[in-house]
């Protein structure tokens, strides 16, 4: 039957369809999500159509329905009810598939990073805009998304093996640039730190991930009250941000330093103000040391 939108259903041979090497999605469901779908499958046979494209006359790829037809392979079905589409160009084909998967179960966070980026790559899209724009979704969902892939593999896996969500995968990626040693923790001590407090709900939502970035944009002035966030696996973000607050002094202290020690530098020369200020300041620590 053909339908306004361009495919016809059509029962088709299991032999002569094909799975999708490309398809961004590696996880078909746990072993009891596919055991379910197995027995529904054996029971009622598969309602919801395979969606493939012919890619040659008597030849179809899938787009969307792997699980149902490896369950129609195991169970040695020869035909398969199928929702067929004409043959699609790559990039039209990378579209569809991340339109029809993505309204239904959530995309994992690489897995949806990766649809992006073929469609990206396939489409021509030469920027993060364009790429929204088609999709109807905003720029700043795609930057998010695809800067997900630039990571270290080893921040991948790690990020996998904690089951991140993508939102806390995101917030990790704006956090990663911002974290440095302290004291004799290196970085990714620290991230493993995080990920463990992320496990056993000490942070309790990504967003407290910004707060952390935050304070470590001001690492130096907020070192002491790191280290001993960093040694207290109980110690919530809150009560590090209170006590770093308590602690603003430092970070006025280090201002002026860097302000100092920016002017000197460059050699450029101190106002007559700026002059006065700093002999002020001379006299007060001459005082208190």
């Amino acid at each position: 039957m053909q339908h306004v939108y361009g495919y016809t259903f059509v029962q088709l041979p299991v032999s002569k369809i094909e799975r999708d090497s490309n398809q961004p999605r590696r996880d078909f469901g746990t072993e009891g999500d596919a055991n379910r779908l197995l027995v529904s499958v054996k029971q009622y046979g598969i309602e919801n159509p395979i969606t493939v494209s012919e890619t040659e006359p008597g030849r179809y790829l899938i787009i969307d329905g792997h699980r149902r037809y490896i369950c129609a392979q195991k169970l040695g079905y020869t035909e398969v009810p199928c929702r067929i589409y004409p043959k699609l160009s790559n990039a039209e084909l990378e579209t569809r598939r991340y339109e029809i998967q993505n309204n239904r179960r959530p995309w994992r966070p690489m897995e949806k990073s990766e649809a992006l980026e073929r469609i990206k790559s396939e489409a021509g899209f030469t920027s993060n805009r364009e790429l929204a724009e088609h999709l109807g979704i905003t720029e700043a969902v795609v930057a998010n998304s695809l800067q997900l892939r630039k990571q270290k593999m080893d921040y991948i896996e790690l990020m996998e093996r904690y089951d991140l969500s993508e939102s806390y995968r995101i917030e990790f990626v704006r956090l990663r640039a911002k974290l440095r040693k302290i004291r004799d923790l290196e970085v990714d001590d620290i991230i493993i730190n995080v990920f463990e407090r992320i496990k056993h709900k000490v942070i309790k939502n990504s967003k407290e991930l910004r707060k952390l970035g935050s304070i470590f944009l001001r690492a130096t002035a907020n070192e002491e009250e790191l280290a001993r966030y960093l040694a207290d696996p109980d110690m919530t973000i809150h009560e590090l941000e209170q006590r770093t607050l308590q602690s603003g002094s430092s970070l006025h202290i280090e201002e002026i330093i860097s302000f100092v020690s920016r002017k000197r530098a460059e050699g450029v020369a101190f106002s007559a103000q700026e002059k006065a200020f700093l002999e002020q300041l001379k006299d007060l620590l001459n005082q208190a040391v």
